[in-house]
């Protein structure tokens, strides 16, 4: 018998299925696969496949405007689970490579001249490494974000900072989990190391807890932005040891549950392709992934 959320999880968004029987129900193959078909022809992912240019840019350009560029469109049809071996997703992942690696092996977005910045190369390394496993220049960026860890293990876009940032360290914690959930083996060791020492130092700084109010907000979608709820999703997909720390943000999680949902919190502000949902209401999106983060911890 699925139980009460489960079923209303199952009567989201054709994306919202899929991530839910992929994650939190033991389901057979076909249906996952059938699902994750229908992404890109239905839903969220046909409406943001849509806005796609004639340039073959979504937005303006990689990174411009914000919210509504190829990057952010890119990564938000990663967070959705599409197939992928979407045309579209890997032409213009390809493509980046081709207009925007530079000899360093980071990437520049911008259309002006400047250093890359390295939260953005991992969520660059996370839809690249989903989109185009195959693509031999994601070795040369994991290798590039290899040498830009802080002696604490964090990571920043301010490359003259002793120490890490959360925005940055958890988006290349992402970027990295990605290139290991691909199985692509070159950097493997080092990278498991990597994440290892970058989730140590989220945990060591406590989380970040007090840093930001908006930490403790449950939000989707989170773009760039580091939160609790983000930091234990990833820390979850990397079986990270359950201590204290994740204790206690477990608890936090579990406070914030509301009949067994959980609301969406808040949304970072700007112009966007599409309103997932609302604030202050049940959130599918939250509430998948506050399911999968306790179902993993126990």
């Amino acid at each position: 018998m699925q139980d009460t959320v489960i079923k209303w999880l199952l009567d989201g968004d054709v994306s919202i299925q899929y991530l839910t029987h992929t994650t939190l129900l033991d389901s057979e193959a076909s249906v996952v696969e059938s699902l994750q078909k229908r992404i890109e022809r239905e839903g969220y992912g046909k409406k943001l496949l849509s806005c796609q240019t004639e340039t073959g840019h979504w937005g303006l350009w990689y990174y411009q405007p914000k919210w509504t560029s190829t990057h952010y469109t890119l990564y938000a049809l990663r967070q959705l689970g599409i197939h992928p071996g979407v045309e579209a997703c890997r032409q213009m992942v390809k493509r980046t490579f081709d207009e925007c690696m530079l000899s360093c092996g980071g990437m520049n977005l911008a259309k002006s001249t400047m250093p890359s910045d390295i939260a953005i190369d991992g969520m660059f390394l996370d839809y690249a490494a989903y989109f185009c496993w195959e693509e031999e220049r994601i070795e040369t960026l994991v290798a590039y974000l290899l040498t830009q860890k802080k002696p604490q293990g964090g990571y920043s876009w301010n490359y003259d900072s002793p120490i890490g940032d959360p925005h940055t360290t958890i988006c290349v914690i992402e970027g990295f989990l990605s290139y290991l959930e691909q199985g692509i083996q070159n950097h493997t060791q080092l990278v498991r190391q990597a994440v290892q020492d970058a989730i140590t130092f989220i945990i060591d700084h406590n989380l970040f807890w007090d840093d930001d109010k908006r930490y403790q907000k449950l939000t989707y979608p989170h773009y760039y932005h580091y939160d609790i709820l983000r930091f234990l999703v990833a820390a979850s997909r990397f079986n990270y040891t359950c201590d204290k720390h994740i204790r206690n943000a477990l608890q936090w999680l579990k406070n914030k549950e509301k009949d067994g949902f959980w609301e969406l919190e808040y949304v970072h502000p700007g112009a966007v392709h599409l309103m997932y949902e609302q604030k202050r209401e049940r959130s599918r999106f939250i509430t998948y992934k506050a399911r999968s983060v306790l179902q993993t911890y126990g």
